[in-house]
């Protein structure tokens, strides 16, 4: 039960960081770090695969409504959710997988990155392309999916920091 509520306030704060904050602090005008999927990205292992799935669609729909977008976070954070044990698996066997929280600390440094930098790129291609709409800007499409996938890296990269240790002082 602890876990539960520790993943929901997870969910809550990085939601909230992301649409008071982070929505409104655009870099350069135009590249966005989209911090909220991180909360997908973080949830064991051994959750089922039909749960993470309505996780994540829940996640973009409250962000679609918060943001004013019809249906494009929803859509990529669901397609992130149903990727994300596969690729879990791409990297790490299945046995390694049971009972274990999904963190730099637990799978491994080059692990976590890999699985990370995979899914934030997918998530953010399907999101811009869906935005855009159009190949009409493809120079700025093009130049938006890498910039803003490393911006949420770096914040990826500042949160797991963060918990890296509180998991040391507990």
């Amino acid at each position: 039960m602890m876990r539960f509520i520790n993943h929901l306030i997870c969910f809550v704060g990085l939601i909230a960081l992301q649409v008071f904050v982070l929505d409104n602090v655009h870099f350069m005008g135009v590249f966005l770090p989209l911090i909220y999927i991180y909360a997908l990205l973080r949830l064991p292992a051994d959750i089922s695969p039909n749960i993470t799935i309505l996780l994540g669609f829940l996640l973009g729909l409250t962000m679609d409504v918060l943001s004013n977008t019809p249906g494009m976070h929803a859509f990529a954070t669901t397609l992130i959710a149903v990727m994300r044990y596969p690729v879990l698996c791409l990297f790490v066997s299945k046995e390694e997988l049971s009972n274990k929280n999904v963190s730099e600390k637990s799978l491994g440094m080059g692990t976590f990155w890999k699985y990370t930098f995979l899914l934030v790129f997918v998530h953010h291609t399907t999101l811009f392309i869906l935005e855009s709409f159009s190949f009409v800007n493809w120079l700025l499409l093009l130049a938006k999916i890498p910039v803003c996938s490393l911006l949420t890296m770096l914040f990826i990269f500042a949160l797991e920091r963060i918990n890296s240790r509180e998991d040391a002082k507990s």
